[in-house]
């Protein structure tokens, strides 16, 4: 499980080296707390921190918890391209996709099989797609709703789609 943590980890810090190069844009890094509804599997709350590249262009960190199969606490966290299409009126649509990391529970068998007699921790690789509309209050605050498709790979593989809203809180000058 370590080497899955400092994976974890790297993956985070990698993309967080990025926002440097957001210094001289008009955008300010964005920090969303969010809620979601979806399918089975998906995370119901998290957070996002989007830094902006340039002022159509930036890179998107999520981090989410769900309670996950045979009763473990979950986390995910992924990194994203996102584009930010032409405003429509005050709002901004985006889509966005990515790669990430998940973990799911894992049912583990007797010798003998039958029925599962406990879940064990495990980590999956993940990629995602979507978009969504994200509209100012005012100059520090927004209102944000991101619809994703997700999709696991490996031996316990499985497809989520979530539908959040979260409030955004500009970090930095605009």
């Amino acid at each position: 499980m370590r080497v899955h943590r400092a994976a974890v980890f790297a993956f985070v810090a990698s993309t967080l080296a990025a926002s440097p190069a957001a210094a001289q844009e008009a955008r300010a890094v964005e920090v969303t707390p969010y809620v979601g509804v979806g399918s089975g599997g998906a995370s119901p709350v998290g957070t996002a921190v989007t830094f902006p590249v340039t002022s159509r262009l930036g890179v998107e960190t999520d981090v989410a918890y769900r309670r996950a199969e045979g009763g473990i606490n979950a986390l995910s966290t992924n990194a994203s391209l996102v584009v930010f299409l032409p405003r429509i009126g005050q709002s901004t649509p985006y889509a966005a996709a990515g790669i990430g990391l998940a973990q799911y529970g894992a049912p583990v068998f007797s010798a003998s099989g039958g029925a599962p007699i406990g879940t064990v921790s495990r980590l999956a690789m993940t990629m995602n797609a979507g978009g969504g509309l994200s509209t100012p209050m005012n100059r520090k605050v927004g209102s944000r709703t991101d619809v994703r498709w997700f999709k696991s790979f490996g031996t316990q593989g499985s497809e989520q789609f979530r539908v959040a809203q979260g409030i955004s809180f500009g970090a930095g000058k605009r």
